[in-house]
C-alpha cells in the first residue's frame, strides 16, 4: 500500500523532468495520487463513467480506489478505462504509476517506441488532460465523417458508433452547420457554429441491439465550400440520439470538405496540384516541455501560418490533439506521425510481433479521423535494416487503409537514392530528409540528388521532408539564413519534379543529444531570427498554383467498403468532458512522489 504522507503537490497536466527543474532529465518511475468526490447522484441510472487520458508518457498503471483497472503503453496517445464498477459516490482515490522508461536502457531496448536516445527530450509525466466522462446507457461512442468529391458535387457520409447496454429503439438525427468562424481558441465545436444555417439535416430510425452497432447516414449532391489552406472553410456536425422526447446522447465535432489524392508526381488537393511550403515543430517550451496549453499551441501555428507556409510536419509524434484541431481553422495541410524513429534491425523486428508501433498509429488515426487538415500519416523516420523496414510497414500501411483510406501514406527516409522501400511497401509519397552542406556533401548537390529521386522514381510524389542547418555552434542566423535561400532556389528550380519541402524546423527545441537551434524563433518564442523573414519572404513569393500540370490517371483515396469499428472511445468529446485536472492554476492539483529508485 502507498503511505499516505510525503507526497508533493504539482500540476497536471506537467511534465516531470524539464530542463532547469528540480529533476532535469530524471527517466524512471513517478506515482500521482488525486482523492476526489463524485456528488450523489451522478452515478443513477444505469450510467456509465470513463476515465480517459490524453497521454503519459510511456507506461501507465492505474488504480481506482484499490482496484487495478488496467494499463496503456505508449507516450503520445490517447486511452480510456471504463471505471464504472470502480467508482463510488462520494470520495475517490486515484493512483497511476507512470514510468517513462529511459532511452537506450535495457528496459527499453527493442521494444519501447521509440527506443534509442533520440534528438528531442524525453519528456516523462501525465502531460496532457485527465477527465472524467459519464454517458448514459446508451450513448454515441463516435462519430466519423468523411466526404467525398463526386462529379455531382460533394457527399458526406456519417458513421455513427453506438453503443447500448440493451435491445431498443432510437432515432439518430444528424445536422451539419457552417461554421460562422473558423479561429478562436475555444475547442468545442458548437463555438464556431453557424446554428441559424443549416447544410444537411438526416435522420434515420435504429432498432438497436445489446452491445455495438455502426449506423451510417449519407447525403449527396452538397454544394459546400471546400477546405484548403486559403480558405479554411469548416463545418459543424451533431449527432443526436433519441428515444420518444428524452434525448440520450449529442456530439459535437468540426469537420471539411477536403480531399487528398495523388496523379501521377503530383498531390492533388480538392482535384488540384498543389506544393507543400512546409515547416517542422516539435511540441516543446520551456519550463512546460511537451505540457502546453491551448494558447501557445494556437500561437505557434499562427506564427507558421504568418511565415507563408501551407503545410506543417508534426514532428516526431502525434501532438496535442488541440494543435490539429486549431490547423483545421488556421489552415494548415498537417503530417502527421508516430515515433518509429531510428529503428534497426532488431527494432523493426520486435515491434512488427509486439504491435505496439500499430496500436499508437490506429490510437492516433482514431482520435484525429475528423480533422481535415490532416493529409498524411508518416509511419516511420529515417531507419535502417530494409527488407525488416518493409515488412513493419506494410503491416503498418494496412491497418491504416483499413481504417482510414481517405488520407496519404508515406515514411521518412535519409538520403540514399538507392532506398527503394517506401515503393515496395507501397506507400503514396517518396519523402526524404536531406542535409547537403550540413552532414554530408555540399549544397549545390541537392539539385543533382532531386534530379536523381525523379530519374529512379517517375511515378510517384517525392517530398523533401526535412532540409535545415542550424544557427547556434559559431554559424550564427545570417549564414542559417543564407543556407535556407540557397536551399530554396534549389527547391524552386526542381518545382516540377518535387511536391514541396518542409524546413527543419520553426522553433529551436531541447534534445536530449543537444539543444536544437534550427528554428526560424528562438525557444522561447521571443526573438525571430533573419531565417523567419527569408522563409516568410520565400514562401509569400512562391506560386500558389502548378503551372503544366503532369497528364495521368488521378488516384484518389475512397473509402473503404468494410467499416472497421474503433476500439477507442469518443476521446475527442471535448464538448462534455469534465476535468479532474487542467492547465490553469485553478483547475486543481494532483499530488505526487517519486516512490521507486530512479533510474539513469
Amino acid at each position: 500500500a502507498l503511505a499516505k504522507e510525503g507526497w508533493r503537490r504539482v500540476h497536471v497536466p506537467s511534465v516531470n523532468n524539464a530542463r532547469g527543474s528540480e529533476n532535469e532529465g530524471y527517466q524512471g518511475v513517478t506515482w500521482y495520487r488525486r482523492v476526489f468526490e463524485v456528488r450523489s447522484g451522478l452515478l443513477s441510472g444505469s450510467r456509465r463513467v470513463f476515465l480517459i487520458f490524453h497521454s503519459v508518457n510511456y507506461v501507465a498503471d492505474v488504480w481506482l480506489n484499490g482496484e487495478y483497472v488496467g494499463y496503456h503503453e505508449g507516450g503520445f496517445t490517447p486511452f480510456v478505462f471504463d471505471v464504472t464498477r470502480s467508482l463510488r459516490e462520494g470520495v475517490n482515490e486515484l493512483v497511476v504509476r507512470v514510468d517513462n522508461v529511459p532511452w537506450d536502457s535495457e528496459d527499453s531496448r527493442f521494444v519501447a517506441v521509440p527506443y534509442k536516445k533520440c534528438d528531442w527530450w524525453n519528456y516523462g509525466g501525465i502531460y496532457r488532460d485527465v477527465y472524467l466522462e459519464v454517458v448514459n446507457a446508451t450513448y454515441i461512442a463516435r462519430l466519423d465523417l468523411v466526404p467525398r468529391k463526386l462529379g455531382g458535387g460533394w457527399s458526406l457520409e456519417a458513421r455513427a458508433v453506438i453503443v447500448s447496454a440493451s435491445g431498443k429503439r432510437v432515432k439518430l438525427e444528424l445536422r451539419v452547420h457552417p461554421a460562422s468562424s473558423a479561429s478562436g481558441l475555444e475547442p468545442d465545436a458548437r463555438s464556431i457554429a453557424n446554428l441559424s444555417e443549416t447544410s444537411v439535416a438526416l435522420s434515420q430510425e435504429v432498432e438497436l441491439e445489446p452491445g455495438v452497432s455502426v449506423v451510417v447516414l449519407r447525403a449527396d449532391g452538397l454544394s459546400v465550400r471546400e477546405w484548403s489552406p486559403e480558405s479554411p472553410a469548416l463545418y459543424v456536425a451533431t449527432a443526436r440520439l433519441v428515444e420518444g422526447e428524452t434525448v440520450l446522447d449529442e456530439v459535437w465535432d468540426q469537420f471539411g470538405f477536403r480531399e487528398v489524392g495523388v496523379k501521377g508526381s503530383r498531390i492533388l488537393l480538392n482535384g488540384e496540384p498543389v506544393f507543400l511550403k512546409g515547416l517542422s515543430r516539435h511540441e516543446d517550451y520551456p519550463g512546460l516541455g511537451r505540457a502546453l496549453t491551448p494558447g501557445l499551441i494556437y500561437e505557434d501555428l499562427r506564427i507558421v501560418k504568418e511565415m507563408g507556409a501551407n503545410f506543417l510536419r508534426t514532428a516526431h509524434y502525434p501532438n496535442h490533439p488541440l494543435t490539429y484541431v486549431y490547423a483545421d481553422r488556421l489552415g494548415l495541410l498537417v503530417w502527421e506521425e508516430i515515433p518509429v524513429y531510428w529503428f534497426d534491425c532488431e527494432g523493426l523486428r520486435v515491434q512488427l510481433a509486439r504491435g505496439i508501433a500499430k496500436q499508437m498509429l490506429l490510437e492516433t488515426l482514431y482520435r484525429d479521423f475528423n480533422r481535415p487538415s490532416i493529409i498524411v500519416w508518416n509511419l516511420a523516420n529515417e531507419c535502417g535494416c530494409r527488407d525488416e523496414r518493409v515488412a513493419l510497414l506494410k503491416d503498418l500501411a494496412q491497418a491504416a487503409r483499413r481504417a482510414d483510406p481517405t488520407r496519404l501514406l508515406t515514411q521518412a527516409i535519409a538520403w540514399d537514392p538507392s532506398d527503394d522501400t517506401t515503393l515496395r511497401a507501397g506507400l503514396d509519397v517518396l519523402s526524404v530528409n536531406m542535409y547537403f552542406g550540413v552532414f554530408y556533401g555540399k549544397l549545390e548537390d541537392m539539385d543533382a540528388a532531386i534530379k536523381e529521386l525523379r530519374r529512379r522514381y517517375p511515378n510517384i510524389p517525392i517530398v523533401i521532408s526535412e532540409f535545415g542547418y542550424w544557427s547556434g555552434g559559431g554559424v550564427g542566423e545570417a549564414r542559417q539564413a543564407e543556407y535556407f535561400a540557397r536551399a530554396w532556389r534549389i527547391i524552386e528550380a526542381n518545382r516540377g519534379k518535387v511536391c514541396g519541402a518542409v524546413w527543419w524546423t520553426a522553433f529551436d527545441y531541447d534534445s536530449m543529444i543537444v539543444f536544437d537551434t534550427f528554428g526560424a524563433l528562438d525557444w522561447q518564442r521571443g526573438r525571430r531570427k533573419l531565417l523567419f523573414y527569408e522563409i516568410k519572404r520565400a514562401y509569400e513569393s512562391f506560386p500558389r498554383a502548378e503551372e503544366g500540370g503532369q497528364k495521368g490517371i488521378a488516384v484518389i483515396l475512397l473509402l473503404a467498403a468494410a467499416v472497421a469499428v474503433p476500439p477507442l472511445y469518443a476521446v475527442w468529446k471535448l464538448a462534455r468532458k469534465k476535468y479532474l485536472v487542467g492547465a490553469g492554476s485553478n483547475d486543481g492539483e494532483r499530488e505526487r512522489r517519486f516512490h521507486e529508485k530512479r533510474v539513469g
